[in-house]
């Protein structure tokens, strides 16, 4: 399902989507739920971020099951088991104030959590932060099994032990929302959610990377509750050591029918 091999000098000029970007990108880990009526605003911080700095910074939305602001009306359900490793990790419970986040799983004065007013300020201080290993990411989906080929390429300027982290995000998805003046919409469009990760791992398969081009190639699955054409895949290189997110790549899916060879099929 998995594996990691360096490419050999003679099959580096490989057709990777946008080739190895080495520009620092970052991402916006935004913690809510559907019974938080101030998580909506948060949300148009988090677009606004995104309008903002553009392609340096990816926003995945989480819904971690142990907290009360995600849970009952099961038929709204947007929780995954990633979102709540995730979040616990950082030291989330039952009652963890939303809406919160977090800028690359990166703890500033002993605390991971921050209120959305926090975030401008904590992504400028993110920004500082220039050097990075460079990663690209193919992801091809079969539009009849539902299946995923995913290929992450990854390059680091010293020897680093990392993880290398798939996740699969939907976006645009209509359901439940209570909303800052009391109402609730049924309507309510969901941004960027996490909704499930390569080989069931969060954080990741390790990896030690450098001055070579390396691979990790694996394969998952569109969920049955996601629609193909929202979904998007985030790869990011993560530190062995403290878990902080040293680099990330975000695509769309790419599509091909075995039924009638078209890989410009959506």
């Amino acid at each position: 399902m998995t594996g990691c091999e360096v490419i050999g000098e003679g099959e580096q000029l490989i057709p990777v989507a946008g080739g190895i970007t080495s520009g620092r990108k970052h991402v916006l880990l935004e913690f809510t739920g559907f019974r938080c009526v101030n998580c909506p605003t948060a949300a148009q911080q988090a677009q606004a971020l995104h309008e903002i700095y553009g392609g340096n910074l990816i926003v995945v939305a989480l819904h971690p099951a142990s907290n009360h602001f995600t849970q009952g009306k099961k038929e709204y359900d947007y929780t995954c088991p990633a979102a709540d490793s995730i979040y616990q990790y950082m030291g989330g419970n039952e009652s963890t104030p939303f809406p919160t986040g977090n800028i690359d799983l990166t703890p500033r004065e002993g605390k991971y959590f921050f209120d959305n007013a926090e975030w401008p300020a904590l992504m400028v201080q993110a920004m500082e932060d220039t050097v990075a290993p460079s990663m690209t990411m193919t992801a091809m989906a079969d539009t009849l099994t539902r299946d995923i080929n995913v290929h992450v390429f990854a390059q680091a300027q010293e020897k680093t032990d990392v993880r290398i982290a798939v996740w699969l995000v939907a976006d645009s998805i209509q359901g439940m929302q209570a909303m800052p003046d009391g109402s609730v919409r049924n309507d309510y469009v969901h941004r960027h959610v996490l909704r499930s990760t390569l080989n069931d791992k969060p954080w990741g398969e390790p990896m030690t990377i450098d001055g070579t081009i390396r691979t990790l190639s694996g394969k998952m699955q569109i969920p049955d509750t996601c629609r193909a054409e929202q979904c998007s895949l985030v790869a990011m290189i993560i530190d062995k050591n403290d878990n902080h997110i040293l680099q990330a790549y975000e695509t769309k899916l790419d599509y091909y029918d075995v039924r009638r060879n078209d890989s410009d099929e959506r």
